[in-house]
């Protein structure tokens, strides 16, 4: 079976991946340019660039944070219509590279080219802020008194765009980020930011489909809001707070994916050790071809993003201490079983991008979906750990070590059941 290297490919370094957009042109906000935060109140990063017409594509610019940090308790965005979002992520370094990590050598705190997304040429390790409306609601927002997200003293910064122009001119655009920052003697609680991701999107041809996700957290939590992300063959989104007893409330609901909606929770969403959130994305899809995960506006995407706290830097990505994502649940009738046969033979990641993979999990049956994931897991972390030595001494020690590691997780799948 083709294990390791390709699903880590595959699913998680898709943590990180960039969103799209489908609007033609600049559309500034009413209120005008944004204005940086007063001195001593904050930061303002700021990317200006031209989009040649006709054209898609993805930009980033590197910064530097302060050297004596940043406690961000809100923030603003404002950017010229074109892109349906702009993000800034945190990074694992404190200077800015010479290269990126496919040896692309640039000078990074210029505005460049970043085809596949940030996470693709940097090393992200989570986001700080950003928005989907040109003058629309930022993904942060206001945090509660003393409570703060921190940058630490000096942490390289990606300022991340996505912009397609359909016009037949350039576009000039200008994207600003404002984050206002309160002293360290004020920050009572460290915050964070959910971006919970669903790779499984497998939406056929002149077809629908739906991708559904669950992640638990290991500690209590206060989730301030919540907003989702989809492209446009989003017709629907539902996310429910699920408690240990795994019954659902529906805390969010909505059919865009533009402009999308944000929920404020007042009081705050609380979640205890051992619930959940889960998030579903439906789609319709009227083109001739499958679509899949990706990210640009051939692609979907499936995301639930919020501030909550005090921070969880695992499960913010939908990961539990041991590195494992969440769970997922198909949409189909295949057995564990069915769906491993599935995933053995799926072309590889070169030839069809995870098309067949992906398939294969949202084709299971929702009852399958603990033993499916918890396969599709055991071998994104290889063995959930225990084949780490083996896994930096080649491709084929690794898939032997995870193929034994995993067995008995194997065979619990093939025993599972759909009902």
């Amino acid at each position: 079976m083709r294990t390791l290297t390709r699903l880590i490919a595959l699913v998680g370094a898709a943590a990180f991946v960039g969103c799209s957009s489908s609007n033609t042109g600049p559309e500034p906000p009413d209120d005008g340019p944004l204005d940086p935060p007063a001195e001593g109140a904050g930061v303002q990063y700021r990317m200006v660039t031209t989009i040649e017409p006709g054209q898609e594509i993805e930009r980033c610019q590197l910064f530097v944070a302060p050297p004596e940090g940043l406690n961000i308790q809100r923030d603003m965005v404002r950017y010229s219509g074109g892109s349906h979002h702009v993000l800034l992520f945190a990074t694992a370094y404190t200077e800015i590279p010479a290269q990126t990590r496919r040896g692309v050598a640039l000078d990074a705190s210029q505005v460049h080219d970043c085809k596949d997304g940030p996470q693709a040429d940097w090393d992200v390790t989570g986001v700080v802020s950003g928005s989907q409306s040109p003058d629309g609601n930022p993904i942060l927002g206001d945090l509660p008194e003393g409570v703060a997200v921190k940058v630490a003293p000096g942490t390289v910064l990606v300022m991340n765009t996505h912009y397609l122009n359909t016009s037949p001119d350039p576009m000039e655009t200008d994207a600003r980020i404002n984050l206002y920052t309160i002293p360290d003697e004020d920050v009572k609680t460290e915050a964070g930011m959910l971006f919970h991701y669903n790779p499984f999107i497998h939406v056929p041809a002149r077809g629908e489909s739906s991708a559904r996700m669950r992640c638990t957290t290991e500690h209590d939590i206060s989730v301030v809001r919540v907003q989702s992300h989809m492209h446009r063959r989003g017709v629907g989104y539902a996310a429910h707070k699920v408690g240990a007893d795994g019954a659902m409330e529906q805390i969010y609901a909505h059919n865009k994916w533009e402009d999308v909606p944000t929920k404020d929770f007042s009081p705050f969403l609380e979640l205890k050790a051992g619930e959940s959130l889960d998030f579903r994305c439906d789609y319709t899809n009227t083109e001739a071809r499958d679509v899949i995960q990706g990210p640009t506006t051939k692609d979907e995407m499936c995301m639930l993003i919020g501030p909550y706290f005090p921070r969880s830097p695992a499960y913010e990505r939908c990961r539990a201490e041991d590195g494992s994502i969440g769970t997922w649940f198909g949409t189909g009738t295949a057995t564990c079983a069915e769906t491993l046969s599935c995933i053995s033979t799926a072309k590889p990641l070169a030839e069809d991008g995870g098309a067949e993979f992906f398939g294969c999990v949202v084709n299971s049956c929702e009852g399958a979906s603990a033993s499916v994931s918890k396969l599709v897991n055991c071998q994104i972390t290889g063995g959930f750990g225990a084949c780490d030595e083996a896994c930096g001494q080649g491709e084929e020690a690794c898939g032997a070590c995870v193929q034994e590691a995993c067995g008995p997780v194997v065979e619990a799948c093939q025993a599972a059941a759909c009902n």
